[in-house]
C-alpha cells in the first residue's frame, strides 16, 4: 500500500479508510463562496457493499490498495460456497457466498469465466458478467390471442431459477438475461 493525496485519487481506485477496503465510486471538487474546497467522494465497501459519501480535503493523505483483477472459471456450487479454478494453474479456490449478491446466484453457470477482485491473496468482490446465455428447461404455453400486446411470462431455466420472458419463447430456446437485473434482452 502507498499513501496519496486524495486529489490524486480516481474512481475504480481501492482506498483504505478505518483498516477497511472502499472503493472510489464517484467524487467531485465543491467550493462554496469563499470557503475551502473539497472532495466530495462516494465509497463502496468492498466486502458488504454498502455505498456512503464522505466529504474529504483535497491535501487529505489516504492509503491506496492495490486491487488484482483476475479471471476465474465457475465450477461448481458446495453448501458453503462456490468453486472457481483458474483457467492456467488449475488451482481451485472457494468463495464465500456472501461475495456475490443473492439475486445474481442463479445466473451462475458452469465453466463461464468469472472475474475475481482480490486484495493481497484474500479474494474480496465477484463481478458478475453483464450477460449470461441461459437455456429454458420449462415454460408454460403462450394463451392464443396474446400476441397484441406485449405479454411475458415466467420460465425456468437450467440454473433453476426462473425470468420473465415474452410469451413466444418456449422449452428448448436459449436466452440472454442481463445479471444486474434479471431482464430479458433476446434469443440466442
Amino acid at each position: 500500500m502507498s499513501s496519496m493525496k486524495l486529489r490524486d485519487i480516481k474512481i475504480g481506485e481501492a482506498i483504505e479508510i478505518n483498516k477497511e477496503v472502499w472503493i472510489v465510486f464517484d467524487r467531485h471538487e465543491q467550493t462554496r463562496g469563499n470557503l475551502r474546497t473539497y472532495w466530495q467522494v462516494k465509497l463502496k465497501h468492498l466486502e458488504r457493499g454498502n455505498v456512503f459519501e464522505q466529504r474529504f480535503s483535497p491535501d487529505d493523505v489516504v492509503e491506496k490498495v492495490m486491487l488484482n483483477r483476475e479471471e476465474y472459471e465457475y465450477l461448481y456450487e458446495e453448501p458453503t460456497g462456490y468453486i472457481f479454478m483458474h483457467p492456467e494453474t488449475y488451482e481451485q479456490i472457494p468463495v464465500n457466498k456472501d461475495l456475490i449478491p443473492e439475486a445474481q446466484r442463479g445466473y451462475l453457470v458452469p465453466n463461464s469465466k468469472i472475474v475475481l477482485l482480490k486484495v493481497e491473496d484474500k479474494v474480496a468482490q465477484v463481478e458478475m458478467p453483464q450477460t449470461v446465455e441461459l437455456e429454458v428447461v420449462d415454460a408454460p404455453d403462450a394463451a392464443r390471442g396474446d400476441t397484441a400486446t406485449s405479454v411475458t411470462k415466467l420460465a425456468k431455466v437450467d440454473t433453476g431459477i426462473e425470468v420473465r420472458v415474452p410469451g413466444h419463447i418456449k422449452k428448448g430456446d436459449k436466452v440472454k438475461i442481463r445479471c444486474s437485473d434479471g431482464e430479458f434482452l433476446g434469443r440466442v
